[in-house]
């Protein structure tokens, strides 16, 4: 073999300190063009032709990788490798081709894998510390992009025409842009002169614009229609965004809706404007809002304005609203600071409140851990909870007890809580009863659950226990099918029953299509002497990416009466970005408390 006449440089790397993937090979060669360094454990020289096979490897303009097999040609100045997988700037990538003319290396077909973050491109060009890539796609588990060109410079990825959307497949909803840098240290995208279109219609052209790649997109629909007593129309929760803003974490939205408009006027109807400001940034918030409101009594209309105002900064709370139960606004300014003191986490507060009482009041509420043990697969956990709280013109008021916590791995759990109160609360934000809970569970393919919670209620405004609510529960379940049961009373203070309701329900899920019947039994003394429902409901799965509709039918059986009691039927038509959703609920024999007669329309979309 004639190396020499090459005029390149041959090292034979025994007893040498060679760096990268080439730092293990037995043979390592310099060449000019392309500027690399080739390396391998064999190799076979033909005329001007030098062949590395096996442990073959290139380090090259700050990319390092190995191949299945390189061939350098001397006199046509030609490198080839093929099955070429390797790193550049913290990324790794892999291509089945890779060719070097002059002073550059090309991949072709080239995949780079960084995290989560996956990119592909038809040709990647090694030069210096960049990348240059054509015909670039990418994903993340949020977004799908595509650009016809871009630069790799370590922890930022530059790009010029630049496509993107949220959607699973499809142009539904999409981001344009002229040129866009990727910041994959902060999972950050930022579109310069770009274009929001919505089914191929031009929406907004921002001239920046903001993707968070690694948090989920808080893209909330904000069309609103729907058919109960009136119609309710309007949009909750539009966007209003701001320069800079990352896109679906816009800070300010507007809502403006009608509700209850039109339709017969029934005691108990109310129509009203809801008109609101939320805005929310760093850890603070704010809402203004008005609903000026008419409700019918029977003879005449009943006309008002419901404030709501909150105002939320650190420990600062502030919020002016309405109570239905008192008829008239309320408010209340309240001081509190979450302390977290190792074992124990303590929220002191200070409020001052004009609700169902006017006054002042100082406390705290928190937790202590009071131990928490491991030991193989058993585990144990002990807290207490606890709240005060003194008035200038009341006694104190104080709630505490105990939550137990025990587990055996995933198979069995069991949970234990008791609290107590002494004295009375006088207002909402202090006020925790007195209760009691078991809950069970035991077995991983078969599981079975019991449950029994009780709990005591204030009327604040008479300053007594109002009820004593009971909940006792059951459940059998096998891979996707499931029985339970549920019994919920609500009894006085001295504990006669005032109202219960049962339900049965079996349930059943396979490859995302769901089927329930459930019988639904009981009685309210203030409202009905008893109802006996039985109720059927199933939900399709949904389509795969490429679209399709699905109904949803739902029947309701009154067998006290004989009749039908209910009928509903939910409408989804499905896209590769959306899904739409029309849904009709009819009423024929009211069955629970508060439940009338009437028809329901609502329409919705989300994005799938």
């Amino acid at each position: 073999m004639k190396l020499r006449r090459w005029g390149v440089a041959v090292f034979f790397a025994a007893g040498l300190a060679w760096a990268g993937p080439c730092r293990d090979a037995d043979v390592v060669l310099e060449v000019e063009r392309p500027p690399a360094v080739l390396g391998g454990a064999e190799f076979a020289l033909d005329g001007d032709v030098l062949t590395f096979s096996e442990g073959a490897c290139l380090e090259a303009d700050g990319a390092e990788l190995t191949a299945a097999r390189i061939v350098y040609d001397r006199s046509a100045g030609t490198l080839r490798a093929e099955g070429v997988s390797g790193s550049f700037a913290g990324w790794a990538f892999r291509a089945p081709r890779l060719r070097g003319a002059g002073e550059a290396l090309v991949l072709e077909a080239a995949v780079f894998e960084r995290g989560d973050a996956v990119v592909r491109s038809r040709t990647a060009r090694f030069e210096g510390a960049q990348a240059r890539l054509e015909g670039v796609r990418a994903r993340t588990p949020r977004y799908r992009f595509r650009a016809a060109r871009g630069r790799l410079e370590g922890e930022v990825f530059l790009a010029e025409e630049v496509w993107s959307s949220p959607c699973k497949c499809g142009n539904a909803l999409e981001l344009a842009a002229r040129r866009a840098v990727f910041r994959f240290q902060e999972d950050e995208l930022v579109l310069q002169q770009g274009t929001f279109r919505f089914y191929g219609a031009a929406l907004a052209r921002p001239e920046r614009l903001r993707l968070e790649l690694d948090r989920p997109l808080d893209l909330r629909f904000p069309l609103r229609l729907s058919y109960g007593s009136g119609w309710n129309f309007g949009v909750e929760g539009l966007p209003l965004p701001a320069p800079d803003e990352a896109f679906g974490r816009w800070s300010t939205r507007l809502t403006l809706l009608a509700e209850g408009v039109g339709g017969a006027p029934v005691a108990g109807k109310t129509e009203a404007l809801r008109l609101a400001v939320d805005y929310a940034s760093g850890g603070r918030s704010l809402r203004f809002g008005l609903r000026p409101a008419r409700s019918w009594d029977g003879a005449s209309w009943r006309e008002r304005v419901e404030p709501d105002v909150r105002l939320a900064d650190g420990p600062l709370d502030f919020r002016i609203g309405w109570s239905r139960g008192l008829n008239r606004s309320v408010a209340s300014f309240t001081l509190a600071r979450t302390l977290d003191l190792g074992g124990l986490r303590l929220r002191p507060f200070a409020r001052l409140a004009h609700e169902e009482r006017t006054g002042l009041a100082a406390g705290a509420a928190g937790a202590v851990t009071a131990f928490e043990r491991r030991a193989g697969s058993f585990s144990t956990r002990l807290e207490l909870p606890f709240a005060a709280a003194v008035y200038p013109d009341a006694a104190p008021y104080a709630w505490g007890g105990g939550r137990l916590e025990l587990a055996y791995g995933d198979g069995l759990k069991l949970r234990l809580e008791a609290y107590d109160a002494y004295g009375l609360p006088r207002y909402g934000y202090e006020a925790r009863g007195a209760r009691q809970r078991v809950a069970f569970e035991a077995g991983r393919a078969l599981r079975v659950a019991v449950g029994f919670r009780r709990e005591l209620r204030y009327d604040l405004a008479a300053g007594a226990v109002s009820r004593d609510d009971r909940v006792y529960s059951a459940r059998l379940g096998y891979g996707g099918a499931a029985a339970s049961w549920r019994l919920e009373q609500r009894r006085d203070p001295g504990g006669a029953l005032q109202r219960a309701d049962e339900r049965w329900t079996l349930a059943a899920a396979r490859a995302g299509n769901e089927l329930e019947l459930a019988w639904w039994r009981g009685w309210d003394a203030a409202w009905s002497p008893a109802y006996s429902e039985l109720r059927l409901a199933y939900r399709p799965a949904a389509p795969d990416c490429a679209g399709g509709w699905t109904l949803a039918p739902s029947l309701g059986w009154d067998l006290l009466r004989g009749q039908l009691s209910r009928a509903g039927l939910e409408l989804t038509l499905n896209d590769c970005c959306f899904a739409w959703t029309l849904g009709y609920q009819g009423v024929f024999a009211p069955q629970l408390p508060g439940e009338a007669a009437g028809h329901q329309l609502r329409f919705g979309v989300r994005l799938r």
